[in-house]
């Protein structure tokens, strides 16, 4: 049968990738079960740390072989604390994707969450700050991938909207700032529409209300983990194009799936669990509808 994106696949992640062709996506943007984490219902269950690599790396084969040669792979992920310290996983993970797996780090990214509630760690006993950040890893399969800035720009600060008015301190016809830093001012003094918004991404994962945990609590079912839609969003907006096809092996609550729709790409879902697939499409309905409905009343 000829794939078709805009699809729910109900399997395990590896088997469900085997059947989407070779190179047809243009970017694969996942959260996996961190290790020793939670037990998800699934076959995904309560993978350990110390074999968490041999686990991933059958999954990132496919996920290499899915790709467009100029897609990207989005890896969001956290590390374990395993008796006092934290574990390394992560990081070999990383050094796999890279030296096995044949992918190329693109960029590192910090997924800030300043609401993460204090732990066991945190008070006391073990010495040590809450852990109030998640990476998101930027991979690419060649040496050519999507990137559009434009379209993840974020509001200039008040000091670069005073230079962009012509009221900030400095020389504009000299490349010294009065940092004395030394820059290219004709790249610097143009208005590009907003600012660069760097690797650390800030947003409060609080969501205890939305359409997705009001389905959880019709249907009497529990999710534990979802990385918010803002943060799937940047990565789709900064890495695809209208139409591209994104896919979420881990799809889960199917947030990857609503930022897509959203953003008028196509997606592909997959995951274990038939139940949150049964979640996630009442979910991608419910908020498609509430949008048409919000533009229906705007042309009134």
């Amino acid at each position: 049968m000829a794939f078709s994106p805009d699809c729910y696949i109900v399997d395990d992640c590896e088997s469900a990738l085997k059947t989407i062709p070779d190179n047809s996506i243009s970017m694969v943007i996942t959260s996996p079960p961190y290790a020793d984490q939670r037990n998800y219902g699934d076959t995904v269950s309560c993978i350990s740390a110390d074999n968490y690599i041999e686990w991933f790396l059958p999954k990132a084969r496919e996920i290499f072989r899915v790709l467009k040669d100029d897609g990207s792979f989005i890896l969001n992920i956290n590390d374990k604390v395993v008796g006092q310290y934290q574990h390394l996983y992560v990081f070999r993970l990383l050094i796999a994707l890279c030296d096995i797996g044949g992918f190329h780090l693109v960029r590192d990214y910090i997924w800030y969450n300043p609401a993460t509630p204090p732990n066991v760690f945190s008070r006391g006993g073990m010495g040590r700050t809450k852990k109030s950040h998640e990476y998101c890893f930027w991979f690419s399969k060649s040496d050519k991938w999507h990137f559009d800035l434009d379209a993840i720009r974020v509001p200039y600060g008040q000091a670069m909207e005073r230079y962009l008015r012509g009221k900030g301190k400095g020389d504009r016809c000299s490349n010294i700032r009065p940092s004395t830093h030394n820059f290219n001012c004709e790249k610097v003094w143009t208005n590009h529409g907003g600012s660069d918004p760097g690797t650390v991404i800030e947003i409060s994962n609080t969501i205890s209300n939305d359409v997705f945990m009001r389905l959880c609590k019709e249907k009497g079912i529990r999710h534990h983990a979802r990385f918010p839609e803002k943060l799937v969003e940047f990565f789709i907006k900064a890495g695809t194009c209208e139409g591209d096809i994104v896919l979420d092996p881990f799809a889960g609550s199917g947030t990857t799936v609503v930022a897509a729709a959203k953003l008028k790409r196509r997606w592909v879902y997959i995951d274990a669990n038939e139940h949150y697939c049964e979640l996630a499409k009442e979910r991608l309905l419910r908020e498609m509808s509430s949008i048409t409905q919000e533009n229906d009343d705007d042309d009134v």
